[in-house]
């Protein structure tokens, strides 16, 4: 099946509010369009920390280049930005460990 892809709140300067959050897919993962100025938020809703990666789909003199694997302490929520399309792609592959990570993207 493919990957599931999280819907877009696009930000104006009269504000908007938070969207609701997607919950995390182990089974089937989900992916984001990046521009470079894309942001994700991921809230660890659980009571012990899980892994998202960020998927790095380049190779590099013919090497792959290693994900970006980041554990999200429990109850606490980190927010990514300015992922290079060079290194990320224009549609960032997104793993998550646990469906206690929700995940909320926004475009400026």
């Amino acid at each position: 099946m493919p990957r599931a892809s999280l819907p877009v709140t696009k930000l104006t300067d009269a504000g908007v509010a938070d969207p609701a959050p997607t919950a995390g897919d182990p089974v089937n993962q989900h992916s984001m369009p990046n521009t470079g100025k894309t942001v994700l938020r991921v809230t660890n809703t659980g009571a012990a920390a899980h892994t998202l990666t960020l998927g790095t789909p380049v190779t590099v003199g013919g090497k792959a280049v290693d994900d970006t694997d980041v554990s999200i302490p429990a109850g606490e929520t980190r927010t990514f930005g300015s992922l290079s399309p060079a290194l990320y792609g224009t549609n960032v592959p997104i793993d998550v460990d646990s469906a206690e990570l929700t995940l909320i993207v926004f475009e400026p």
